[in-house]
């Protein structure tokens, strides 16, 4: 597909169309989900991680250029969030609330926090709005200040109110979305702070995220980043590793080293070889160090990561190989999880490619718009050049 048949898709189909059935005109904020008549979900709460991505997917609308509705749609979803998530006597931001915006979760989560700093980092490039670099700020300290862990290095899942520590297994996935977030505020201010901190999480990826032995990504960890016991400990997301891959060429581009390539391309290329269905196309859910398919259905998302690391490979290296297999990612997404209809795109797939999801989660408008803007940005640059 041309940039400019995904630029229209993206403002003038799908982002139009959560604007129009996803907001909660009555409640304020997102719906967490919409059917696939695009009524409202059954789901009876809000989640921060959905309410912030939303505020990122309408501030980069922004970015690329669609008109008012998008900006007045981020602000309307950053007003409910600062009203109804922030916990003004602890601080922080509650895990979810009731329809109406009462908490219900007050646990401090890590990884539902770094979606508050990505957010805030578009929200400000679009908005202009300072307040949104204060959020930021705010949030960053409680989470150095309350979750940071001096020992292990990193950060602990979460609290609770009263930001006394969980103790669970530990994730590379908080950290993961943290990079994401710390990079894009870096990019947007130049802030040392941010890059600092983005630099710490990367020593943590090559410490003890990446297995340096079989080239790939762990998921579950002890409290020391040792593999964690069982079966979770064996578990590995091949979407993660493509977002992993996307990552490090972002880190790498920001800071002008080429250090990480060689850990992103390992992962790209286990990834690939493991993760990829090569009789029906499509990434699958979920592999294990044994490098067997434990569950052969396909999320979303995970095809949204592919499309990003795709565009990485070829703006960074100049893979026209990869440049190829773009145009088939692209290709499966919009033949098999794009309705054909109201051009929403349907969540989970059976290995076939039989939509079986019955709703269409909020939280995928970021996966969407994110890995489509990448596209957008790579392709329309390699037009103005005047490359083919």
């Amino acid at each position: 597909m041309t940039p400019a048949e995904l630029r229209k898709h993206l403002l003038e189909e799908f982002l139009p169309l959560w604007c129009e059935h996803g907001v909660d005109r009555e409640r304020g904020g997102f719906h967490p989900e919409l059917t696939r008549e695009l009524r409202p979900g059954p789901r009876d709460f809000k989640r921060l991680v959905s309410q912030a991505r939303q505020v990122y997917a309408f501030s980069h609308a922004a970015l690329l250029g669609a008109p008012g509705w998008a900006l007045a749609t981020a602000r309307h979803g950053l007003e409910f969030m600062n009203e109804k998530f922030w916990d003004s006597r602890h601080g922080g931001w509650f895990l979810t609330t009731d329809l109406a915006g009462q908490p219900l979760d007050r646990r401090k989560d890590s990884y539902a926090h770094a979606f508050v700093l990505f957010a805030m980092a578009y929200y400000y490039r679009a908005a202009e709005d300072e307040e949104a670099l204060r959020i930021a700020e705010r949030t960053l300290d409680l989470l150095e200040e309350h979750l940071s862990d001096p020992e292990h290095g990193g950060f602990l899942e979460g609290a609770t109110e009263r930001w006394e520590p969980i103790s669970e297994p530990r994730r590379q996935n908080p950290h993961m979305h943290l990079l994401e977030g710390l990079l894009a505020l870096y990019q947007a201010t130049g802030g040392s702070r941010y890059l600092e901190r983005a630099n710490d999480i990367v020593r943590l990826f090559q410490a003890a995220f990446m297995d340096s032995e079989q080239g790939c990504l762990g998921e579950y960890f002890g409290d020391s980043w040792q593999p964690y016991p069982g079966a979770l400990g064996q578990m590995l997301e091949p979407g993660h590793h493509f977002e992993w891959v996307w990552l490090l060429h972002q880190y790498a581009s920001t800071c002008g080293t080429d250090s990480l390539l060689n850990d992103a391309d390992r992962l790209f290329r286990f990834a690939l070889r493991f993760g990829l269905d090569p009789e029906e196309g499509g990434v699958f859910d979920e592999i294990n160090r044994d490098r067997e398919v434990v569950r052969d259905t396909k999320r979303l998302w995970p095809q949204t990561e592919l499309i990003k690391a795709l565009v990485a490979r070829y703006e960074t290296l100049a893979d026209r190989e990869a440049l190829g297999s773009l145009d088939q990612a692209l290709e499966y997404c919009f033949s098999r999880h794009v309705d054909p209809v109201h051009r929403g795109w349907n969540d989970h797939l059976t290995r076939e490619g039989r939509v079986f999801s019955e709703y269409m989660p909020a939280t995928s408008v970021y996966h969407i718009t994110l890995a489509l803007s990448e596209v957008i940005r790579v392709l329309e640059r390699d037009e103005a050049q005047g490359r083919n």
